[in-house]
């Protein structure tokens, strides 16, 4: 039967006016069947407004129900009365519509199988189970233009009970489980993409060949989860050890097998790239045409957040991270192990760290099979070394030398691995090649040449912010202060006889200061701006204290205060004193610092200094005001209500931590960067962890 244009676009049947219901040619385009269909919706339609009409008492919902119902009965039984009629035009085998269905090669147009579309996308089994009845090959039929048939719809929609009923419909042909799309993706591809767990299960289950069929780009669902999908943890493990290298696509034998580990080291999933690399070795220094000849090591190398160095953590992350404990048992984690996020989310971090470090120290026993020449010809095609010291994993560069030492002497760009991490600004492998001499002075091992100590005065004098976020310090006078300690460092390391070179009439320093003035500017502006805010407050808590009333008044004859015994008044006393002495003093310092000269060199101490002081007496003076209005509380409505001393104290308490909270963190940075240890101690290549040491 020929099928109306608009009925081919996926559009709605149109409903005629009273008038003549069909043409002559709209009867001939329809057939009769169509034509008895038009007079049939019209019929229904007029029937359903009038019993609407002449049931006035009906309620809205009622109405709205009968209305829904007689739609869904009405579409269900339009599309299984064409999908028959096009059955009378298309030879088939009668077990289409009785007993087991057939994997059918013949596309069906859309509008006929659009209720059940609608139904896999909406989860309603009832409404397809009745179409499965009325038709059992439309199981399998192709639904869509993209050839996809209602398991695919399903695995995309959000319904899982709705695919694990159709699957176990199907489990008695698991070849229906195999069809494919247009991009050669079956049911599980579309479920991986979903990020369904249970559906991608009840796949596998059913037929387990489906983890081996790779569609048209030659991937199988454990690459796509790789990708696409790599949020979904649980489903990559769960394919990682469901996916075996049988079948057609061999998924671990193939030239792109490599392209999938690469993804997943991409993505960070060390721990899975670890348990593949265990059962498939020879893909450890594989490298992929499609990623430039890259290997798993060069991902490791370029990934910020692989290793310690590149991941930013608080000062509290920082501590869960040294106390929680990491165990790499090769299996997916628990949910429910780590229910306070910030803690799950640390130990994701620690457990992505460690698997990254056991990763390329298994990549590194695999290289060790060969001879020096091929070794060293890896590392410098890929940069390895570069990338590792640039990015600052210490962790990397010091395994990778502890098992090739002949690495130490790697030029890579012509440039060795310490002026790579000082152009870098990383401290954490500068500190590998830093040892401390007999005259209790750090140095470079190897030292550099002269001609090394003249391009590393050269870089060091050089300004790039894009480094600048290496720096982990607030604001622009400490990053100022910052290269201030880099240039005084490299100074002590180069040949004698650099210093005082002249390039053009200038001295490095005259190109330091010249290369930072844009810095220089920006932490003059941010010094003045905190010292006047800082300044303000400061000025508001001197008034408040100074002002602050004596609770409990005076005697009118001697004048001595009625409170004079009671423990609150004496605290009030003592926090009132201390509290306008360190405001008043903070205010000096801020004066100070907008007063003071702003030179380049003023901001290696003295400065900070006076920021640092400013800014603890400032916080010191608010402490002290929080105790002294809790004192007074205490003495006013102590003899009235007793048990006020409790919330009054943790009222008090509550705000400090939340300043604490809030302020402390920046004051340790600026504590740590002016007076803690220096950046630049020690840390030796074989010192600490050894490598190389089997487990």
């Amino acid at each position: 039967m020929a099928s109306d244009p608009g009925e081919k676009q996926g559009k709605s049947i149109h409903v005629e006016p009273a008038g003549g219901i069909c043409s002559s040619s709209e009867r001939e385009k329809l057939g009769y069947r169509g034509y008895g269909l038009k007079i049939f919706w019209n019929l229904y339609v007029f029937f359903a407004l009038s019993s609407n009409k002449h049931n006035p008492d009906l309620g809205y919902k009622k109405k709205k129900e009968k209305e829904n119902q007689f739609e869904k009965d009405f579409a269900l039984t339009v599309s299984l009365t064409f999908i028959e009629d096009v059955r009378l035009r298309v030879p088939s085998d009668p077990s289409q519509s009785r007993g087991a269905p057939e994997i059918s090669e013949n596309v069906v147009e859309e509008p006929y199988y659009r209720p059940l579309l609608q139904a896999a996308f909406r989860g309603d089994w009832e409404f397809a189970t009745r179409f499965f009845k009325r038709d059992a090959a439309s199981k399998t039929a192709k639904i869509t233009s993209r050839s996809e048939t209602v398991l695919h719809i399903a695995a995309l929609s959000a319904h899982d009970q709705f695919l694990e009923n159709l699957v176990e419909l199907l489990s008695p042909y698991p070849k229906a489980l195999e069809e494919v799309d247009c991009d050669g993706r079956t049911a599980l591809h579309n479920a991986v993409l979903a990020g369904r767990i249970r559906m991608v299960k009840a796949l596998v289950r059913s037929n387990p060949k489906l983890t081996q069929l790779a569609d048209n780009k030659e991937r199988v669902p454990l690459a796509i989860s790789a990708v696409e999908a790599s949020m979904h943890k649980e489903i990559t493990w769960f394919l990682a050890k469901s996916t075996t290298d049988d079948g057609p696509s061999r998924p671990f034998s193939s030239p792109s097998a490599i392209d999938t580990f690469i993804d997943l080291a991409h993505t960070g999933h060390h721990d899975i790239t670890l348990y593949l690399v265990g059962r498939y070795p020879h893909l450890m220094t594989m490298k992929s045409k499609n990623y430039h000849e890259r290997s798993i090591l060069w991902v490791l190398a370029a990934t910020e957040s692989d290793f310690p160095g590149g991941t930013k953590l608080s000062v509290v992350e920082a501590l869960i991270y040294k106390c929680i404990p990491v165990n790499l048992n090769y299996k997916p984690a628990n949910k429910n192990s780590d229910p306070v996020p910030k803690i799950k989310r640390v130990h994701e971090v620690k457990l992505r760290h460690v698997a990254a470090v056991e990763l390329a120290k298994q990549i590194c026993i695999a290289i060790s099979d060969m001879n020096i020449t091929e070794i060293i010809k890896f590392f410098e095609d890929e940069q390895l070394l570069l990338q590792a010291t640039a990015n600052g994993f210490s962790e990397l560069v010091k395994l990778c030398i502890q098992f090739f030492p002949q690495l130490i002497r790697i030029s890579p760009c012509g440039k060795s691995l310490t002026r790579i991490a000082m152009v870098s600004r990383q401290e954490r492998t500068l500190r590998l090649f830093l040892k401390v001499s007999s005259a209790n002075e750090v140095s470079l091992v190897p030292a550099p040449t002269r001609p090394e100590s003249f391009d590393m005065m050269s870089d060091v004098v050089t300004y790039d912010p894009r480094f600048s976020s290496e720096t982990n310090v607030a604001g622009a006078a400490f990053k100022l202060q910052r290269e201030l300690q880099w240039y005084k460092a490299v100074e002590k390391w180069v040949a004698s006889g650099v210093i005082g070179s002249k390039k053009g009439n200038k001295t490095f320093w005259n190109r330091f200061e010249e290369n930072h003035e844009g810095l220089l500017e920006s932490g003059e502006k941010w010094m003045k701006d905190t010292a006047n805010s800082c300044m303000l407050i400061s000025t508001l808590i001197a008034t408040v204290l100074f002002a602050a009333a004596l609770p409990g008044g005076n005697d009118n004859n001697s004048g001595v205060p009625l409170l004079l015994g009671e423990d609150s008044l004496l605290i009030f006393a003592i926090s009132d004193a201390l509290g306008l002495f360190s405001s008043v003093t903070a205010i000096l310092l801020f004066l100070a610092i907008l007063t003071s000269r702003y030179e380049v060199q003023d901001f290696l101490h003295s400065l900070p200094k006076k920021i640092i002081m400013a800014l603890s007496l400032l916080f010191l003076s608010l402490a002290f005001m929080l105790v002294a209005f809790a004192a007074t509380l205490t003495m006013v409505l102590d003899t009235r209500l007793e048990w006020v001393l409790i919330p009054i104290t943790l009222l008090a308490s509550i705000l400090v931590a939340l300043f604490a909270i809030l302020q402390l963190p920046l004051l340790y940075q600026m504590v740590k960067s002016t007076f803690g240890p220096s950046i630049f101690r020690p840390e030796g290549i074989w010192d600490g962890i050894d490598y190389t040491k089997q487990d």
